[in-house]
């Protein structure tokens, strides 16, 4: 598989899986030593991927809430065994940007990094 392929199917599998509140789906993408970054509360978060997937799993999902999936890459940039993609998402009456960093890990490609933040801003 190209690797442009295999990135986009691994972003839309994550894309996928938050729309649908699935943290087994979640676990799949990220690597276990994950961070996910913000400031959509106000101030500086930093959190491991397990603390993100329990928030995301705690939560109502946008597919029970009845929302269409609204989800998206929107660029995407493979460099060897690194890539970065770029996504914009909207559900639960948010607008927000990913910035995504993966890393081919043992042939397998892996979110590495999430960074994260509102879009109307």
């Amino acid at each position: 598989m190209h690797d442009d392929q295999a990135v986009l199917d691994l972003v839309s599998k994550y894309l996928r899986s938050v729309y649908e509140g699935n943290t087994h789906g979640l676990r799949e993408v990220f690597h276990p030593n994950a961070r996910v970054e913000d400031v959509v509360t106000g101030s500086f978060r930093s959190r491991s991927a397990d603390q993100y997937i329990e928030a995301v799993g705690s939560r109502q999902s946008p597919l029970a809430a009845g929302e269409t999936f609204t989800m998206a890459p929107r660029a995407i940039e493979v460099l060897g065994d690194m890539a970065t993609v770029t996504a914009e998402l909207h559900f639960l009456g948010n607008h927000f940007y990913n910035v995504l960093s993966l890393l081919r890990c043992e042939g397998r490609w892996l979110i590495m990094h999430k960074l994260f933040g509102s879009a109307d801003r």
